[in-house]
C-alpha cells in the first residue's frame, strides 16, 4: 500500500525529483526487513606472540536499523594466551559497525603453533535481530619461546680419548634440548680435524634425532683403529644445522676431541743392503717412533718389541745362514725400551776364498709378534746382497732360480712366454750384451720357428741393470703334438762390454703336449649307452670316443655298478649282477678313436624294476709311453657318470602275492564247487617263469582239511615273457558235513624260469631232494658246459641249466 501511494504521489513530479523519491522508496523497503549482525573483513589471523600484537575484529550490522549489543568470546577454556577473551560491542541504530580489539599475551612458555576460535553471539534471542555469516574468527599464534628447543652439547668442551688397538671404541656425545621439546628435531653434525675425519671417526658426519618430548640424548661416536702412526690430533665436532623448528645454541655448538698419539711406527731404516764379502759385520738399523724424515711420531713412553725371521733360499744365488753369514743376536726379538727410538741388529759376513756370484738373504719383521702401541710400516723387510768378487762388469748367466723346477710352456694356454730371465751378477758397470740361440734337443728336423719365435737374439744390460727377460712368442696351432724339448744357449764368444758368461749358460725347457695329443676320452654318443636284452643275452652296451689325438695306448678306468631301486648311491651297489668286477679297464690302442663295450649281465641275475646301472669314469692314463714332462692329456670329458634305468621290459625280479591279507571263504551253497582266483604279480617281465605253489592245512583243525574241501593241494602257474600278472585258481567244494572253520596256508615253493637265448634256453631248477646219482649227473652236465651254475642252500639244491632247444 505504502509503495503504491508513493507511486501515485510522484506521477506529477519532474524527472529529477522522481529519481530521488524512488531511491528513498527503495531504502524504506530495505530497512523494513530483519536486522543481521556478523563479522566483517578479515576473519583468519596468523600472528606472533608479542606484547604489541593486537587483533582488530570488525562487527557489522545490516538490515533494519536497531540498537544492537554483540558479544565476542573465545571458544573453550582460557589458556592465558590473550589478555581478554570476552568483549561486548554496542552498535546504536545510527551506526552500522563497531571494532573490538583482542590483545595477545606474551608469556615465557615454549609453545607450538596454537589456533583459537572466537565466536560472535547475541546476549538474548530476538525475532528481529539475528546472527549472520561469518560469525567465527580464527587466530593462530605461531610457535614461540623456542617451542622446538635449543640444541647444544651438554658435556666438557674438551675430551681426550685413546685410539683402540684391534677394535673400535665409542665416545659418548651428550646433547640437550632446552626450552621446548615439541616435534621431531634432526641435528646435523660434522667432525673436522687435521686429517680427513673418516680415518679416525665413524661417522664423520651425520644426523642426530630428538624424538618428541626428548630433552637429553647420548650419541656414540666411534673411534677407529686406523693403524696409522699419529701424534696427538685435535678434532672438533660441530653442530651444523637443525631441522624441525629448533635452534642451535651457538655458544655450545662444538666440542673438541683429542686423540692421543698412537701407533708408533716400527721399520727398517732402509730396505736393501749391498755388502762386500770382506765387510765383516753388517749393522742393520731398526727404528720406532720416527717418520721418513726422522721426526718423532706416535707414543714412545711404553716398551715395544717385535720378532724377526731370516729367509734364505736353496740355490747358489742365496746366502746360507752359518755358511755365508752369522746372526749375532742372542734371540730374534728386538726390544725398544721406553723413550728409545733406535737399535741395531748385527750379522757377521763370513769371508772365504771361494769365488761366488751375488748371494742374498732377507730379514723380515713379523707383524703378528708386535707388542705395544705400535704398527709395522714399510720397509719391514730388508734384502741383503753379498756382492760377488772381482767382476766389475758382471757375470752373465741364466737365472739359477729356473733350475729349481722344469720350465714347461703350455701352448694351449699362453701365446707369449716371459718366464726365462738372464741375470747379471757381480758388478753392474757399463753396458753389456750377449747373443742367445734356441735349438731343438731332439731328432725333429723341423725348424724351431714352427713352434716359437724368435729362435735367436741379443740380450742387452744397461749400466746398473741386473735382470733381463727373454720374451718368446708361442705359436698355437690345432695340431696335436707331444711334448718337445728345446735348449737355450748363451754364446760366450759373443759377449760385449767386458762381462763374462758363467754357468748356468744352458737351459733345457719344454713345450708341453698340446691339443689333447693323447686323447679326450668321453661317453659318445650318449644315446648309445643302454641296457640290451636280446636272444644272445642281456648286457650293458657302452660306447666311448677318443677325440683329438690318438697317440699311444690309453687305459680308461671305469666302474659299473648295479644299484637297487631307491637312492642312486654307489654305497648301495649290489654285486653278483654283472660278469665283471666293480673296477675295470678299457684300453684304446694307438690310433683307435672309438670303442664299444658290451658288459654281460649274469644269466641268473635278477634285475629289479626301477633299479639302475651306474657307470663312472674314474680316470685315464697313458700306458705305453712316458712323456718327457707331465702331460696334459689323456683326460676325461665333462660327463663322467651316467645311469641307466631298468624298465619293466628288462627287469626280471621278484614274484609274489599282490596282497597278503587273509582270504575268508564260505562253502558254496547253490553249487557243488566254486573257484577262487588269487592274484600273483611279477616285478619285471623278461623271460618265461613257472611258479610252483602248495596248500598246507594250518591251525588247530588242520587234520579236517581234505581233498573233499579244497583242491588241488599244489600246482604251478606260468608267466609268459612280457606278462607281469597271473592268478592261482583253487576250487572250494561243497559237502553236507558240519565243519568248524578250516585254515590252509598258500605258499610259493619254488619257480623255474626260462630265458630264451638263440638255440638254447636257461633253466632255473630247484631240487629239494637230491642224492649221489643227481650229483653225479650234475658233474657230467658241468663237464659238458651244460650246467652254468649251481649252489647248495638249507632248502635244497639250486641249478641253472643251459638246455638245447
Amino acid at each position: 500500500m505504502f509503495l503504491c501511494s508513493c507511486c501515485f504521489f510522484l506521477t506529477g513530479m519532474h524527472s529529477d525529483s522522481l529519481l530521488v523519491y524512488l531511491i528513498l522508496a527503495v531504502l524504506i523497503c530495505f530497512t523494513s526487513g530483519e536486522t543481521e549482525v556478523k563479522f566483517s573483513g578479515q576473519t583468519e589471523f596468523v600472528v606472533n606472540e608479542t606484547s604489541t600484537t593486537v587483533i582488530r575484529l570488525v562487527i557489522e550490522r545490516t538490515g533494519k536499523p536497531a540498537n544492537v549489543t554483540a558479544i565476542v568470546s573465545i571458544h573453550g577454556e582460557d589458556t592465558g594466551d590473550f589478555f581478554d577473551t570476552y568483549a561486548a560491542a554496542f552498535i546504536p541504530d545510527t551506526e552500522t559497525n563497531r571494532t573490538v580489539y583482542i590483545s595477545v599475551c606474551d608469556d615465557d612458555l615454549p609453545e607450538a603453533d596454537e589456533t583459537f576460535t572466537f565466536y560472535l553471539t547475541l546476549p538474548k534471542q530476538s525475532a528481529k535481530i539475528k546472527l549472520g555469516s561469518p560469525k567465527t574468527v580464527t587466530v593462530t599464534i605461531l610457535s614461540n619461546d623456542n617451542a622446538f628447543g635449543i640444541i647444544s652439547f651438554n658435556m666438557s668442551a674438551l675430551i681426550t680419548v685413546n685410539e683402540p688397538q684391534g677394535r673400535n671404541e665409542f665416545v659418548p656425545l651428550t646433547l640437550i634440548r632446552e626450552r621446548g621439546t615439541y616435534g621431531t628435531v634432526v641435528v646435523t653434525f660434522e667432525v673436522n680435524g687435521p686429517n680427513p675425519a673418516e680415518e679416525d671417526f665413524s661417522p664423520a658426519k651425520g644426523n642426530i634425532t630428538f624424538a618428541p618430548g626428548k630433552s637429553v640424548l647420548i650419541y656414540n661416536l666411534t673411534v677407529l683403529d686406523d693403524q696409522i702412526p699419529e701424534n696427538d690430533e685435535l678434532f672438533v665436532v660441530y653442530l651444523r644445522s637443525v631441522e624441525g623448528g629448533a635452534e642451535i645454541n651457538t655458544t655450545k655448538n662444538s666440542i673438541q676431541i683429542i686423540v692421543r698419539k698412537n701407533d708408533s711406527p716400527v721399520r727398517f731404516i732402509q730396505s736393501t743392503y749391498m755388502v762386500p764379502e770382506e765387510a765383516d759385520v753388517l749393522r742393520i738399523q731398526v727404528v720406532r717412533g720416527k717418520d721418513d724424515s726422522g721426526k718423532l711420531i706416535g707414543p714412545d713412553d711404553c716398551e715395544v718389541s717385535v720378532t724377526y725371521t731370516i729367509i734364505t733360499g736353496n740355490s747358489t744365488s742365496h746366502a746360507q745362514l752359518n755358511l755365508d753369514f752369522l746372526d749375532l743376536q742372542p734371540n730374534t726379538t728386538i726390544v725398544f725400551p721406553p723413550l728409545v727410538h733406535e737399535t741395531y741388529i748385527k750379522f757377521k759376513i763370513l769371508d772365504d776364498a771361494i769365488p761366488e756370484i751375488a748371494e742374498t738373504f732377507q730379514i723380515v719383521l713379523l707383524k703378528d709378534t708386535l707388542q705395544g702401541d705400535a704398527v709395522l710400516v714399510n720397509p719391514s723387510t730388508v734384502h741383503v746382497t753379498i756382492q760377488p768378487n772381482d767382476k766389475p762388469y758382471g757375470v752373465l748367466s741364466i737365472n739359477s732360480i729356473l733350475f729349481a723346477q722344469i720350465v714347461i710352456i703350455d701352448e694351449d694356454k699362453i701365446s707369449r712366454f716371459e718366464g726365462i730371465t738372464i741375470v747379471r751378477n757381480g758388478g753392474t758397470h757399463g753396458n753389456v750384451s750377449v747373443t742367445w740361440v734356441i735349438i731343438r734337443n731332439s731328432s725333429d728336423p723341423s725348424p724351431v720357428t714352427a713352434d716359437l719365435i724368435p729362435e735367436t737374439g741379443e740380450i742387452y744390460f744397461d749400466q746398473g741393470q741386473m735382470l733381463v727377460t727373454l720374451p718368446l712368442n708361442i705359436l698355437n696351432d690345432d695340431i696335436p703334438e707331444e711334448a718337445e724339448p728345446y735348449l737355450l744357449q748363451l754364446l760366450a764368444h759373443t759377449v760385449q762390454g767386458g762381462a763374462e758368461v758363467s754357468e748356468p749358460s744352458e737351459l733345457l725347457f719344454y713345450i708341453q703336449d698340446s691339443d689333447d695329443v693323447y686323447g679326450l676320452i668321453k661317453f659318445y654318443p650318449l644315446e648309445n649307452q643302454k641296457i640290451e636284452s636280446n636272444p644272445t643275452g642281456r648286457f650293458l652296451s657302452l660306447s666311448f670316443a677318443r677325440e683329438r689325438g690318438t697317440v699311444g695306448d690309453v687305459q680308461l678306468i671305469y666302474t659299473a655298478l648295479y644299484i637297487p631301486a631307491g637312492d642312486l648311491d654307489p654305497e648301495r651297489a649290489k654285486d653278483g649282477i654283472l660278469n665283471i668286477s666293480r673296477n675295470n679297464i678299457l684300453t684304446f690302442p694307438e690310433g683307435k678313436t672309438h670303442e664299444t663295450l658290451n658288459i654281460p649281465i649274469r644269466n641268473d641275475a635278477f634285475l629289479q624294476n626301477g633299479a639302475h646301472f651306474l657307470i663312472q669314469l674314474k680316470g685315464v692314463e697313458l700306458v705305453n709311453k712316458i712323456p718327457l714332462v707331465p702331460s696334459v692329456s689323456p683326460r676325461l670329458g665333462e660327463i663322467r657318470n651316467i645311469s641307466l634305468r631298468i624298465t619293466p621290459d628288462i627287469a626280471n625280479g621278484e614274484i609274489g602275492f599282490i596282497s597278503n591279507l587273509p582270504i575268508i571263504l564260505s562253502e558254496p551253497e547253490d553249487s557243488p564247487a566254486t573257484e577262487v582266483s588269487i592274484a600273483l604279480h611279477r616285478d619285471g617281465t623278461d623271460g618265461q617263469a613257472t611258479v610252483f605253489w602248495s596248500l598246507k592245512p594250518s591251525g588247530i583243525n588242520q587234520k579236517a582239511v581234505t581233498h573233499d574241501d579244497i583242491s588241488p593241494f599244489n600246482g604251478s602257474v606260468i608267466f609268459l615273457s612280457g606278462q607281469s600278472d597271473t592268478t592261482i585258481n583253487i576250487t572250494i567244494k561243497a559237502d553236507d558235513i558240519p565243519e568248524m572253520n578250516e585254515t590252509v596256508l598258500l605258499t610259493l615253493d619254488r619257480y623255474r624260469k626260462f630265458y630264451s637265448y638263440a638255440s638254447y634256453a636257461v633253466l632255473h631248477l630247484y631240487i629239494k631232494k637230491y642224492n649221489s646219482k643227481i650229483m653225479g649227473k650234475l658233474r657230467t652236465l658241468r663237464s659238458q658246459k651244460t650246467v652254468l651254475h649251481c649252489f647248495l642252500s638249507e632248502e635244497g639244491l639250486y641249478v641253472i641249466l643251459l638246455l638245447q632247444k
